[in-house]
Formats: C-alpha cells, sequence, structure tokens
C-alpha cells in the first residue's frame, strides 16, 4: 500500500506541477511527508473497493492483462535507463565495497536467502488459487514461471538501477523514489509524459501483486479461524486496515531496511515450507483424505486442533535466526554467530524442520496415512489403494484414524 501510494504520487507529480513544488507539512518523526501521505491515502481509496467488489475466482483475466502491463513497464523503465546512460548497463561487475572471500561468500548466500524467501512466501501461498482450478496439475507450470519471473524481475532491477546510478551518480533501488526525483531535477513535458505512463504501470502492478500475495491469503487465513463469521473477503479488508494502523512506509523507507525485510520472509517461511513438501511428498505419499478435511474432529484435527510434529519442527527450524532478525530490524547488537544464522537461515530452517519433521513422523505416525480419497463427480467419495477390502473395513479404519490401503472402493 506504501509503494501504491508512492505510484499515485509519481502520477500527481507528472499532472500537477503544484503538487511536484507541495511542501512538507509532517515533523521528521512521521516518516512520511505529505505529499506520499496523500498519495497513500489515495491509494487506500482505490484498494477497499477493488477487495470488496471483486471476487478472487474472477481476478483471472484481470491479472492476464496485469502480466503485460507489468512488463511493458518494467521493461520500458530498463530501456529508459539504459538509454540516458548512453546505451550501457553499468557497472554491473565491480563490487562497490572490497570484501573478503569469505564474507563475499556469506553475502551471495545472505542475497540467495532474501530471493529464496520471497519466492518460497509466493509459492506458500499457490494453494490460495489452485482451489480454484479445474485439474489436480494445474498448477504445476507456476513452479517454472515463478522461478524464471524472480529471476528476470531482480536483472531488469539490477541493470536498470546500475544504469541510472552511473548516469545520476544516485544508487536507488526503488523507481517509484528515482522518478521521482527524476521529475524533480528534468521536469520537462517528455520527462511528464514518461513518468506519468510509468506511475499508473507501477500503480497497476502493486494493485494486484497486493490483491492476489497479500489480501486474499490473508483473508483465506483468517476466515479459517472463524468461518461462521469472517469470509474471505471480510478477512482481507480487516488484514488491509490493520496494514494501514502499522504504518508500512516506517518497515520501506531505506534499502537497508528493504532488504531486511526480504531476507525475514526467509526466517519464517523455510521451515513451514519444508514441512508442507516433506508431509506431501514422503510421509503421505501424495495421499490425502479430502473429505476429513471437512470433517469436524477427523483425522487432520490431530490434538486439539495442533498437529505437535508440526510446530515443534517448525520452532526448533525457525529461533536460532531470531537473534540476528532482532539485530538486522533493531540494531540490538549479537554474536556474530546469530547473524550468520540469520544470513543462511532459509537453508537452515529449511534442512532443520525437514529432518525433525520426518523424524517425528516416523515414531509418532499421524493418523490416516495411505489413504486416498476424494470425491467423486456424483458426490460420493472414491477409495483408491491396492488391496480389496470391504466398505464396512474401510469404514471403521477411518473411524479410528488407521493406516488402510485400499483399491478403488465407493462408499456413500
Amino acid at each position: 500500500m506504501y509503494f501504491g501510494g508512492q505510484a499515485f504520487v509519481l502520477i500527481l507529480n507528472a499532472i500537477f506541477p503544484t503538487f511536484l513544488r507541495m511542501k512538507n507539512t509532517l515533523p521528521l518523526s512521521a516518516g512520511i511527508t505529505t505529499p506520499g501521505l496523500i498519495g497513500f491515502v489515495l491509494f487506500i481509496i482505490l484498494y477497499f473497493p477493488i477487495i470488496y467488489f471483486i471476487p478472487a475466482h474472477k481476478i483471472q483475466k484481470l491479472l492476464e492483462v496485469q502480466v503485460m502491463v507489468a512488463a511493458a513497464t518494467l521493461l520500458g523503465i530498463m530501456g529508459w535507463a539504459v538509454a540516458e546512460n548512453g546505451g550501457s548497463p553499468g557497472n554491473l561487475v565491480a563490487p562497490a565495497i572490497k570484501l573478503t572471500k569469505a564474507e563475499a561468500g556469506f553475502r551471495i548466500i545472505q542475497g540467495i536467502t532474501s530471493v529464496a524467501g520471497t519466492y518460497t512466501g509466493g509459492s506458500d501461498r499457490v494453494s490460495d488459487w489452485t482451489r480454484y482450478g479445474r485439474r489436480r496439475h494445474s498448477s504445476t507450470p507456476a513452479i517454472i514461471v515463478l522461478f524464471l519471473t524472480v529471476i528476470l524481475t531482480a536483472l531488469v532491477g539490477i541493470i536498470s538501477t546500475s544504469a541510472l546510478f552511473e548516469r545520476y551518480g544516485t544508487l536507488q533501488w526503488n523507481p517509484l523514489i528515482i522518478l521521482q526525483q527524476i521529475q524533480a531535477e528534468y521536469y520537462t513535458p517528455k520527462c511528464r509524459a514518461g513518468t506519468f505512463f510509468a506511475g499508473l504501470g507501477l500503480l497497476s502492478v502493486t494493485v494486484f501483486v497486493n490483491y492476489t500475495q497479500n489480501c486474499v491469503s490473508s483473508g483465506m487465513d483468517i476466515a479459517i479461524l472463524c468461518p461462521r463469521y469472517i469470509s474471505q473477503r471480510r478477512g482481507a479488508i480487516i488484514f488491509s486496515i490493520l496494514g494501514v494502523l502499522a504504518n508500512p512506509w516506517r518497515f520501506l523507507t531505506q534499502a537497508s531496511t528493504f532488504i531486511t525485510v526480504l531476507s525475514s520472509f526467509g526466517v519464517f517461511m523455510s521451515p513451514a515450507a519444508a514441512i508442507l513438501i516433506v508431509d506431501f511428498w514422503i510421509i503421505r505419499k501424495q495421499r490425502w483424505n479430502i473429505p476429513e478435511l471437512y470433517t469436524p474432529g477427523g483425522i487432520y484435527w490431530f490434538t486439539g486442533g495442533v498437529n505437535w510434529r508440526a510446530f515443534v519442527a517448525y520452532f526448533f527450524g525457525m529461533w536460532p535466526a531470531l537473534p540476528g532478525f532482532v539485530n538486522a530490524v533493531s540494531g540490538q547488537d549479537v554474536n556474530i554467530v546469530w547473524r550468520r544464522f540469520y544470513q543462511i537461515s532459509f537453508f537452515f530452517g529449511y534442512l532443520v524442520s525437514a529432518l525433525l519433521y520426518f523424524s517425528f513422523c516416523k515414531l509418532s505416525p499421524p493418523p490416516g496415512l495411505g489413504l486416498q480419497v476424494s470425491f467423486d463427480i456424483d458426490g460420493s467419495r472414491i477409495v483408491e489403494g491396492s488391496e480389496a477390502v470391504t466398505e464396512k473395513y474401510v469404514e471403521e479404519q477411518m473411524e479410528k484414524g488407521a493406516s488402510v490401503d485400499v483399491t478403488k472402493v465407493h462408499t456413500s
């Protein structure tokens, strides 16, 4: 939402010279300027009706258009940046500061952790959208597409930043901010037109990224907790209101803070991703009892609604990175060992949580393993396995939560 507000500032600067020259009346402690706050409010006015009136299952057609808008905007900014620098992308090889080999190695790992953490966050939320798919494996191409998108988008950002740094001497990672700086120094008709369309494209990108990656997933999470009272749409609105109250500009106004926020995804997401992968591919061998997902107190209710194996494995994979995370966010001094754990949090958390969860499931197998139960088109249940058994036996085993291996058997 903060980036959306900055896109509005870029657009209004291009249209109204008076807005560009507007004085800041807010104190430095506010963390945002008067034009920035106006843009933020305008984004909220635009964004909240979109959340309310457009259901998630109808957004796909708009997203198909959005992919083209995003590509045209980002490639257009990169092309302009390179052209401004005389056709050169800048020096992409020589480092800005000198590092020892050990430090350089850790910085590479930290970079991978930042990108992998963000990527894992997006891939974990794929299930929020596959629920609308018509086929079981309709989301499989997304794995490759996400991988390529992360690489190409990062490359566009690096080339654009490098070219503009060499041309103007300002190292700025955020295209919204660098374009505002260009407006302040080169306010020509050509500049106004270019920054207007760039701002419009970036505004569109921000709206749909926020909708798909933040609002839908958070809305579903809240709806799962209180389904009787909260729908996905209401949950998205609640989370968006909390986002406004959090003053998001305080987290993203500096490049170092932004990198910290990106790195933090790996701290919290990699243990969760490891548990999901081990559970589905290794422990359950891709077999799910789908009707039980909707059965109160069923086999997936575990103990009081908590799968202790997953929670313990998640905690031990996450906590070693927390001291380093606190250091990165607040500056509080911690030992170098804890900072290193944070820098490689994605890999450490992934391996530790995966191994622990696998061990716990072997020592104390969760109920319902080895049974694939799906819904047929007529509403009946289909049970699949390798040994023919009676319907009565299947039902008895399901009630006990025991493991059973069966061939196709229809049960009413």
